[in-house]
């Protein structure tokens, strides 16, 4: 993480807490009393020092050198003492309080989709109903097909004449392709259609196994001539195989449910309608 990304993060997520008042502190602290430091009696808590490790430093306080602890703790008073003028200069503007704002709610929104998983996690039955409901979208057609990649169109028609005479695919790809497969013969191995682009995988899908496309393909990579070696269905993946993407999309359809019966509990209006 660079400086920069790390002061963005600082001033967003930490100016809440670290520009509190001593006064303000005193009544809502919820970090409690154990503190890695204090400036004029304002504690820098120790739970604030930890989490704030976690992002900076992406491990555990336990593992971090002299130099490193010294430095977290240096960059949080900064931060406090940031904060402390920016209240003393009233700078805390409705832009600034917006952005606070939307930092509290992203993290309270993480918070309560957390607990509410934790509430209501992912069954075997769910899974197994997921995996089936999305099978369909796991399987499909691949191609094992070579091209040969050229600049100019001309120059593709010219490929696709020579072939038609009889010339060799491989071998005017290892020559002619200025694609990085054709010193392989313009082999591209296995692929499914969405891992190509789409006019080089429409033009595969048209084809016949054993012939050569009859027209140059235009992509944005330039213009190829495509030769159609095989074709097969994708054998569907166990659940074992997907089961993290499974389990990440029936969550996501849980937290989507838990969305939908919050909104039915609560008034919601919009525009004029929601001003008092």
């Amino acid at each position: 993480m660079n400086n920069g990304t790390i002061s963005v993060i600082a001033s967003l997520g930490l100016t809440m807490l670290l520009g509190c008042t001593q006064e303000q502190r005193a009544t809502i602290d919820p970090l409690g009393e154990e503190r890695v430091a204090a400036i004029d009696g304002e504690p820098i808590q120790t739970v604030l020092f930890n989490v704030y490790v976690q992002a900076r430093a992406q491990k555990e306080v336990e593992l971090l050198t002299d130099e490193e602890y010294d430095g977290i703790i240096q960059e949080l008073i900064e931060f406090r003492l940031l904060a402390r003028a920016a209240d003393a200069q009233g700078l805390t503007d409705q832009e600034v309080t917006a952005q606070l704002e939307i930092q509290r709610l992203q993290a309270l929104s993480r918070v309560a989709a957390s607990h509410y998983l934790e509430e209501n996690p992912v069954t075997e039955a769910e899974l197994q109903l997921a995996y089936e409901q999305n099978l369909s979208q796991m399987t499909g057609p691949q191609y094992k097909a070579r091209h040969i990649l050229l600049n100019t169109e001309d120059e593709a028609q010219t490929v696709i004449e020579e072939l038609q005479q009889g010339a060799d695919f491989q071998e005017l790809a290892r020559t002619r392709s200025t694609g990085p497969s054709g010193p392989n013969g313009g082999d591209l191995d296995w692929f499914t259609p969405d891992s190509m682009v789409a006019p080089f995988a429409e033009a595969v899908s048209a084809m016949e196994v054993g012939t050569f496309s009859e027209e140059p393909v235009s992509t944005q990579f330039g213009w190829h001539v495509i030769l159609l070696e095989d074709s097969d269905d994708q054998p569907p993946p166990g659940l074992d195989a997907v089961r993290d993407e499974i389990t990440s999309f029936v969550e996501q359809e849980k937290i989507r449910e838990y969305l939908g019966s919050l909104q039915e509990a609560a008034e919601i209006s919009y525009g004029e309608a929601a001003v008092n």
